[in-house]
C-alpha cells in the first residue's frame, strides 16, 4: 500500500496556526553530558528518537528519561554507555539502530547472564512485531503517538503527486517499474528498522523472500539507506523512499518554536517531497499529521510486562492516559505525531498510555 503527495512548505496561515517562531537551537541528541544517565534508559527507533529526546528534557524535570539516538550524533560514536554500571558490566554496548535492534537490546537487558543485564529499561519501537496483535506477552507495547508512512520522491520528480495503494504494492513486488511512464526504483531502508518492517508488511513483501532473491528490483544501496533521510534522493528522480510523515513534519519545524517548544531535530529531508495515496493527503491543511491516512501506525515505548508495577517509575512514566509522557501531548504533536485519546477495540490503534498490546519479543 502506498502514499501520496503533499506540499513541502507551509503557508503563512499554517505557520500562524502552529505558532512557529524562528529560533537557533542545536540538534537534540544523546543525553548531555554522556554521563547524565538519569533513571530510565531507552534505545531503538530512529522514527521516535527525537521526540523522546525532547520528552527526556521535560519529563521529571529532565531527570527521568535518557534516550540514546539510533544514529551517532555529531561527535558521538556507535558505542554507548547507557548506565554507570550494571550487575554484569559497565553497560557499554553497540548503539542499537532501529526498532528491532532496540527491542533486542531490551531483551538482552532482561537476561541475568548477559553483559548488558539491567542496562536498558525501555525500547523505542515504530512497529509491532507480530502479524496478529495479542494481549499477553513478556513485553508491553505502550503507544504514545500516531504516525503515517508514505513514499518520498525527489522534489524535481515528474512522478504524479498521488499514487494508489495498488500501484505501490505492484512496484514493491516488482511487477511494475514505472508510474505514468516515469521510471521508478523502490528503495529499502536499513535492516532492523521498524519502518522497514511496517512498510514491507503493508506492501505484502516478506524479508525471507527478499533474501531469497524474489524481489530483484528492491534496492538497499548496500544497506546504507538510513530511514527518514531524504538526502539519498539527491540526483535521483527515480527513487521511491518510505518516509515517516511525523519525522518529515518535525524536520521541517527545525529551528522553530511550536506550541512553546523549541524543535531541535536535525533536518534530513534533503530534496524530498511526500506523495499522497488513494487521494488522501498525509498532512492536514494546517500541516499536522493526518491520522486518517491509509498507511498509519501507532508508535511505542516497549517495556517488560513484569516491570509494569502500579506506582513504579516505569508505569508512572509511560502507562495510562495521565502518565508523564501522555501529559506531554503538546510535545508529541510538535514533533509531527498525532495523538489519540479515548478507547478503541483495535489493538493497533490504541490511545496514549494503553497497556493492552503485548508480545513475547
Amino acid at each position: 500500500m502506498k502514499v501520496r503527495a503533499l506540499a513541502s512548505t507551509m503557508g503563512v496561515g499554517v505557520a500562524a496556526a502552529l505558532m512557529l517562531t524562528a529560533v537557533a537551537v542545536p540538534a537534540s541528541a544523546d543525553p548531555v553530558p554522556a554521563t547524565d544517565y538519569r533513571q530510565l534508559a531507552g534505545v531503538g527507533s530512529d522514527t521516535t528518537q527525537d521526540v523522546l529526546n525532547h520528552l527526556g528534557k521535560v519529563v521529571g524535570g529532565g531527570s527521568t528519561i535518557a534516550s540514546w539516538d539510533a544514529r551517532p550524533p555529531a561527535g558521538a560514536t556507535t558505542t554507548i554507555k547507557t548506565k554507570a554500571s550494571g550487575p554484569n558490566g559497565d553497560c557499554t554496548q553497540t548503539r542499537p539502530n532501529g526498532s528491532g535492534a532496540g527491542r533486542t537490546a531490551l531483551r538482552n537487558a532482561q537476561s541475568s547472564t548477559n553483559a548488558t543485564y539491567d542496562c536498558v529499561d525501555f525500547a523505542r519501537s515504530s512497529s509491532y512485531p507480530n502479524a496478529v496483535p495479542q494481549t499477553t506477552g513478556l513485553y508491553t507495547y505502550i503507544p504514545f503517538g500516531v504516525d503515517a508512512v508514505t513514499v518520498a520522491v525527489n522534489e524535481n520528480s515528474f512522478l504524479p503527486s498521488n499514487i494508489t495503494s495498488i500501484q505501490a504494492q505492484r512496484i514493491y513486488q516488482c511487477f511494475d517499474d514505472d508510474i505514468a511512464g516515469e521510471p521508478v526504483v523502490p528503495l529499502l531502508i536499513q535492516s532492523g528498522s521498524g519502518t522497514r518492517q511496517f512498510w514491507l508488511q503493508k506492501m505484502g513483501v516478506a524479508e525471507q523472500d527478499i533474501a531469497a532473491g524474489f524481489y530483484p528490483c528492491l534496492q538497499d544501496l548496500g544497506n546504507t539507506v538510513q530511514e527518514h533521510d531524504g538526502n539519498v534522493l539527491a540526483g535521483h528522480e527515480e527513487y521511491l523512499l518510505p518516509f515517516s510523515v511525523g519525522q518529515w513534519i518535525a524536520q521541517g519545524n527545525t529551528g522553530q518554536v511550536v506550541g512553546g517548544h523549541a524543535i531541535d531535530i536535525a533536518n534530513r529531508r534533503g530534496p524530498s517531497k511526500l506523495l499522497s495515496m488513494d487521494a488522501v493527503a498525509p498532512r492536514n491543511v494546517d500541516g499536522s499529521l493526518n491520522i486518517n491516512f491509509p498507511i498509519r501506525r501507532d508508535v511505542y515505548n516497549v517495556v517488560p510486562t513484569a516491570d509494569l508495577v502500579t506506582g513504579s517509575l516505569l508505569s508512572n512514566t509511560f502507562a495510562g492516559p495521565t502518565s508523564s509522557v501522555c501529559n506531554e501531548d503538546d510535545v508529541i504533536k510538535a514533533y509531527g505525531f498525532g495523538f489519540r485519546t479515548g478507547s478503541s477495540s483495535n489493538l493497533l490503534e490504541l490511545p496514549c498510555g494503553s497497556t493492552l498490546l503485548k508480545a513475547d519479543s
